[in-house]
């Protein structure tokens, strides 16, 4: 089959070139449509910042001092009523023993009820007795309790045990490990030796 002339071609190519020009058009069109759209839907869900914080402290609003937070950035959201925070250090104020502290990559509290939820590389800290690592936990400050349902480790000086899901007493070193447990014991954990 005999290839077209350099004259014939130009009107092949610049029928092509309108083609993938109009299509081109068409594509971006659409998506600044859905990009308007989704920014209508965050607007209309209350998804909106109303307060950003560099280097914020929180505490308990009602003025007992059970936590408070600190987090190098913070952003609130008044629609679903949450502040956002990266990186998060929370401690637990106990009245009987030393701060219960937890460190995240991020995190948020809920304006309803203070409800502090860690996520991304949980670390829990007792300086008495334990650290617990895990990828999300929700802290219940009028429960005086945490709790999470991903897989967990728990490293005491007498031993180590993991498990699936668990539930931690803030004021009290207990923890209670959900399901599918497996614990190594070095020492019984009264035994001083």
């Amino acid at each position: 089959m005999p290839r077209p002339s350099g004259a014939a071609a130009r009107p092949l190519l610049a029928t092509l070139l309108v083609v993938l020009g109009v299509a081109l058009a068409l594509v971006l069109l659409w998506q600044g449509r859905d990009q308007e759209e989704a920014g209508d839907q965050a607007a209309s869900n209350g998804t909106e910042i109303d307060a950003e914080i560099w280097g914020v402290q929180l505490r308990q609003r009602d003025g007992d001092r059970r936590w408070r937070l600190r987090a190098d950035y913070a952003a609130h959201y008044p629609g679903p009523g949450v502040t956002r925070l990266n990186p998060v250090h929370l401690e637990v104020l106990r009245e009987e023993s030393p701060p219960l502290t937890a460190d995240s990559r991020k995190g948020r509290v809920a304006d309803a009820d203070n409800t502090v939820t860690l996520i991304g590389d949980v670390v829990v800290r007792d300086p008495q007795g334990y650290r617990l690592t895990t990828e999300t936990l929700r802290y219940l400050p009028e429960a005086n309790r945490a709790e999470t349902q991903d897989p967990v480790k728990v490293n005491a000086d007498f031993g180590v045990a993991t498990g699936i899901g668990a539930t931690l007493w803030t004021d009290s070193r207990r923890v209670k490990l959900h399901s599918e447990v497996d614990t190594t014991l070095w020492r019984r954990p009264d035994n001083g030796s």
